[in-house]
């Protein structure tokens, strides 16, 4: 009992951890240089995974559900959920992959 009680907490600092630096990618600029990202997404982040290291989460797995347009002025729109990669020990944001669900349904936009 003592056992998995311990092994909760663990797994809950972690999650924690992984999630404060996710958090931490939207408030610095130098890690969303690159990306398609900005500071306006971080309400919209799901945190999917995360690995550990000596004690440490060293990569955590994030996805983002976005509604991007073709044109400025199109009222089109479609949803597209993108999973990000975020090395904390390399300092960098990557881009892992996009999955169109307005065309994945078979739809042309929304």
């Amino acid at each position: 009992m003592l056992n998995r009680l311990r092994s909760w907490l663990q797994k809950r600092h972690f999650e924690r951890e992984a999630r404060r630096a996710v958090k931490g990618v939207f408030a610095a600029p130098e890690l969303l240089r690159g990306t398609s990202l900005g500071p306006h997404h971080s309400s919209r982040v799901v945190l999917l995974d995360h690995e550990v290291a000596n004690g440490r989460v060293v990569r955590a797995w994030f996805g983002i559900l976005r509604h991007p347009r073709p044109y400025a002025f199109s009222r089109q729109s479609h949803k597209v959920v993108e999973l990000y990669s975020y090395d904390l020990r390399a300092g960098s944001v990557t881009r892992v992959q996009g999955i169109n669900l307005t065309r994945l349904r078979g739809d042309d936009a929304d």
